[in-house]
């Protein structure tokens, strides 16, 4: 009977690496497909657009190296949990695109750091997942955030095709990787 139980959960804990994996994926393309309307409703030419971009590269930069410190200190279930509530929290200060440029390099540089150090966390519980099942399928949970990022390029074409403002999208977006990201986390292994 124990050795059903904890299959169960393997399985369980497989299943939300899956879906944290495609939430990650799901808001790094949601907010890359609303790039164009960005930079036009702040008016910024394609250098400024960079420097602005960047700050998403300064906080994934400073995040990552602190990570694994963070996940040794939380677990991955809390580390995981709190980055990807850091991202959403990112994308939802930059959805106020149109109070300038200040929101949205602000909101790019918590959606980097959290992004990057989400990163590190999922890598680690779908590590121990593997460990746990005995076989390989990193390459299955990076297909899931492969599959997250076609589905949120998707849903951003479409949106953009409705003409549903950036900053409702992002803000949905954000509050959709708020509850599904720290939801799956409580069916990571221990």
């Amino acid at each position: 009977m124990t050795g059903l139980v904890a299959d169960a959960g393997t399985r369980r804990a497989r299943n939300a690496v899956y879906v944290v994996f495609a939430a990650a994926g799901f808001s790094v393309a949601s907010w890359a497909a609303r790039i164009p309307q960005i930079r036009a409703a702040l008016g910024v030419t394609p250098g400024v657009l960079g420097l602005i971009l960047m700050c998403a590269a300064v906080g994934a930069a400073i995040s990552t190296p602190l990570s694994g410190l963070v996940v040794g200190w939380l677990g991955e279930a809390r580390a995981v949990t709190v980055t990807a509530l850091t991202a959403a929290a990112g994308l939802a200060t930059t959805a106020g695109y149109r109070a300038g440029i200040a929101p949205v390099a602000a909101g790019l540089f918590l959606f980097g750091a959290g992004t990057a150090a989400w990163d590190v966390g999922m890598n680690v519980q779908g590590a121990a997942v593997e460990q746990a099942l005995g076989r390989s399928i990193m390459p299955r949970f990076h297909a899931g955030w492969s599959i997250g990022t076609v589905a949120g390029a998707g849903t951003g074409a479409v949106m953009v095709a409705l003409g549903v403002p950036a900053s409702v999208h992002l803000l949905a977006v954000a509050l959709a990787v708020a509850v599904a990201a720290p939801a799956a986390t409580r069916r990571f292994l221990p």
